[in-house]
């Protein structure tokens, strides 16, 4: 944070050097500001004069002498340099109210001289209240309407004119205000000289309050380490002004370029540095992104979510001279609580990710799905497909703390636990199964999900087999090949082979080429009766090795009764694998419910080129 805050300020043009320049505002907050009026008194002996109200252009080179810092919004500001609003107003409360409350509370850090400095320069103004306002409103009120206008206040000694920033006295109350708040809360005074700052690793005059998030406080006693006395809190977090004035920059530049929106959750996504002289080359790449100025010269794919420009696969071309920290929190009230924090992202991890993704994407499978239902056309894996089986609902507030866990995993490379995902998956199927709804969008998905894990090898608890190239499913979803006749053992091993770390063993085959026939059956009896009374032999989807033996015949049976049994060979494979399975699958019934869902759903895939009507008239 201290590093992006040193780049954000020497953007700015800040003196990293001068604790003023950092902490000094600029008082135009656009560019309707184009005026400042001066209030110009004269140095007279040991008294000053007012001489007159001078108007002058605003000047950006100007920033550092005019010395604005916004203070209360009914009060004055942090010196004697406002913005105007209503004129008269401005002058009463930011002008000559600055001289009263700013200045009492300023003399303890300020020696005598300062001291009676001020309180003559306050003393001038008052007793000239009316005759600057005369001069003052007239021309305030002859500049155009559009525009707004800067007060402050000039000295001139000798023909030589000081604005507020080149006198010491103003530069010393401003400095202690930015300072104060990093040492000085709870009516506790906590710092000390000459220790470690825990920032820069130097000895300086460190503070105990420096506290850029809220997650780090120490408002109770308890909160301190070592003896429980909050004047000691520098000891818990020792920082300089400089680093904390670094850090706050850092803060304030990372919540605008670098924070983003991610399925109900913000993240700040923070760079951490290798080589530092890029560093304005990865910085442009936020500020473009944050303010849709990025030229996408290609067609970027999206990794977080679908509905989004997504900065990721732009930062994932980067060379490994960075990495990335992923800092997911929810702020409620003053309250601010980090979800996840994942550390250390490469650019070549995201493009891992990216890999992987690709490799997915352009299976023919999810690429030519598509569903009238959801009006989808293909399915493109995002972190989206872990958001449909892990919601943000109140009916388990565990799905949200599931789902930060499983994009630590994705992230970072921790694997996630096979049966772990089946078990909501299926939830989510089962849910449509019940509620009447097709199954075919939420099964897709999370097939899609479970292939891209074990593209990068995450799966945990899982003992798939190796990974196939897709080159045969080709045939498959294009049809048969000129001259070749292809039943159904050699259609399932296309699928069988090209996803071949999912269909491992023989009971695996066995429930998918069951759920494959089940799914023609309900067709029959849906073309046959218009509805699909068998659904209710499925138990809600949810199965285990004893029923789906049992239910087999039932479903040849079922057929027989049709007079539509056309899949004689179907179900001779099946009883082909079923008898090569044996007994104790070694199967969960989330697993086994899966394989005969993702069959019922892939069965049009397995159909002879011919319809059921068209056997059925033959």
């Amino acid at each position: 944070m201290k590093e992006i805050g040193e780049y954000a300020l020497e953007k700015e043009n800040k003196d990293l050097n001068d604790f003023v320049s950092i902490l000094v505002e600029n008082p135009a907050s656009n560019e309707t500001y184009k005026h400042v009026f001066c209030i110009k008194l004269v140095s007279c002996q040991n008294s000053f004069e007012f001489k007159e109200i001078e108007h002058q252009e605003y000047s950006k080179e100007k920033i550092v002498k005019y010395l604005y810092k916004r203070g209360s919004s009914n009060g004055p500001d942090i010196t004697p340099t406002a913005r105007v609003t209503e004129i008269k107003k401005t002058f009463s409360n930011k002008i000559i109210g600055w001289f009263s409350k700013p200045l009492k509370e300023a003399k303890p850090i300020l020696d005598g001289e300062e001291v009676q400095f001020l309180e003559l320069l306050g003393k001038c103004i008052k007793e000239n209240e009316e005759i600057i306002l005369s001069e003052l409103e007239p021309k305030v009120n002859s500049i155009d309407a559009k525009e707004n206008s800067i007060l402050t206040l000039v000295l001139e000694e000798n023909d030589f004119v000081r604005y507020v920033g080149d006198f010491e006295v103003f530069r010393k109350i401003l400095k202690n205000n930015g300072a104060s708040k990093f040492y000085s809360k709870y009516d506790i005074i906590s710092k000390d000289d000459d220790k470690v700052c825990s920032v820069c690793k130097t000895y300086k005059e460190v503070y105990g309050f420096v506290t850029p998030y809220e997650f780090y406080t120490v408002d109770k006693r308890g909160f301190v380490s070592g003896g429980f006395d909050q004047s000691k809190a520098w000891r818990n977090n020792p920082v300089c002004l400089e680093c904390a004035l670094k850090i706050t920059a850092g803060k304030e530049y990372i919540e605008k370029y670098m924070s983003f929106g991610f399925y109900g959750f913000n993240f700040l996504l923070i760079p951490k540095l290798l080589n530092k002289s890029t560093s304005e080359e990865i910085f442009d790449i936020f500020e473009k992104f944050n303010e849709k100025k990025f030229a996408f010269n290609k067609e970027y794919k999206n990794f977080l979510q679908a509905n989004e420009n997504d900065i990721l696969e732009i930062l994932s071309e980067a060379d490994d001279y960075l990495n990335f920290n992923f800092q997911f929190y929810e702020k409620s009230n003053s309250a601010y609580r980090i979800l996840l924090y994942i550390e250390d992202v490469l650019p070549s991890r995201l493009r891992e990710l990216f890999n992987s993704k690709e490799i997915v994407d352009k299976k023919k499978l999810f690429r030519n799905y598509s569903s009238v239902d959801t009006e989808t056309k293909s399915i493109q894996f995002t972190l989206g497909n872990v958001r449909w089986f892990f919601p943000n609902t109140l009916d388990d507030p565990n799905l949200n703390k599931y789902f930060l866990e499983i994009t630590n995993g994705i992230f970072t490379g921790a694997p996630i636990d096979y049966n772990f995902l089946l078990k909501y998956i299926m939830q989510r199927i089962r849910k449509d199964f019940r509620n009447g709804n097709p199954t075919r969008y939420s099964l897709f998905l999370g097939f899609q999900l479970l292939d891209f894990l074990n593209q990068l090898h995450l799966l945990g608890n899982y003992t798939g087999g190796k990974y196939v190239n897709s080159k045969n499913l080709s045939v498959l979803l294009n049809g048969t090949v000129p001259g070749e006749k292809h039943g159904y053992e050699e259609r399932t091993n296309v699928i069988f082979s090209e996803f071949e770390n999912f269909f491992d063993t023989d009971a695996k085959k066995a429930v998918f080429l069951e759920g494959t026939l089940v799914q023609y059956l309900l067709n029959i009896q849906k073309f046959q009766r218009g509805s699909t009374p068998f659904r209710t032999k499925l138990r809600g989807l949810n199965l285990d090795e004893r029923y789906v033996k049992r239910i087999f015949p039932e479903i040849i049976n079922k057929l027989e009764e049709y007079d539509a049994n056309y899949y004689k060979e179907l179900e001779t494979l099946i009883a082909k694998y079923m008898i090569q399975s044996g007994t104790d699958w070694k199967m969960s019934n989330d697993e086994i419910s899966f394989y005969f869902v993702l069959g019922m759903n892939l069965s049009n895939l397995l159909k002879s080129p011919k319809s059921e009507v068209e056997i059925e008239n033959d």
